[in-house]
């Protein structure tokens, strides 16, 4: 649902924070559009295991982690792969810690629209946070196939605000079926 929200109001405008457009931080993802959210075309598909890494990248304990799902796990693996929040989630939040240091995000969408479908990405840049997706079309041959992509969050710095905080979106945009659409959420913190 989150990926089909309308980001605008009933009249066509921007939702709006008091007087000014609201961003990710006031308004999430937006207003739930159910009649795009029954037939989507992609989804941003989770699977249990990958709650298991998300709980090791947290640092959960391996007793903590048995607790919660009854399984046995260690997560000296995961985390040798997976060092940070890396859970299939259709937003996107990082940290720029180090203002030189790219930040990169993995995510995977699953194709439950059509067969032979090809989605090209758009991006709304968070200001002075340049963004690359890679790639930047994603061909699916048919149904359920999963497709990944990598997104680099870097800082502009010449264009940076000292507040701290930008938001953006990226967006998959079926080819030719224009209803078929999948926006994402970017929200990017940094300390100057």
């Amino acid at each position: 649902m989150m990926t089909t929200a309308d980001v605008a109001d009933h009249s066509g405008k921007p939702i709006t924070d008091g007087k000014d457009k609201a961003s990710v931080f006031a308004m999430g993802a937006g207003h739930v559009s159910p009649n795009t959210a029954i037939d989507p075309g992609l989804v941003y598909d989770i699977r249990p295991d990958d709650y298991i890494t998300h709980l090791c990248t947290l640092r959960y304990s391996q007793r903590q982690i048995f607790t919660i799902t009854h399984r046995n796990f260690s997560c000296s693996n995961i985390l040798s792969r997976n060092k940070e929040f890396n859970l299939n989630y259709p937003s996107i939040a990082v940290n720029l810690k180090n203002l030189s240091t790219p930040v990169m995000v993995r995510r995977v969408l699953t194709n439950v629209g059509l067969p032979n479908s090809t989605y090209t990405v758009k991006v709304e840049l968070p200001e002075g946070v340049a963004v690359k997706v890679v790639p930047e079309k994603l061909t699916f041959l048919k149904l359920n196939e999963r497709k990944s992509f990598r997104v680099w969050f870097e800082m502009r710095k010449k264009e940076a605000t000292n507040d701290g905080v930008a938001d953006g979106w990226l967006m998959w945009q079926h080819n030719a079926i224009r209803r078929y659409r999948v926006r994402s959420p970017l929200a990017v913190t940094w300390t100057m």
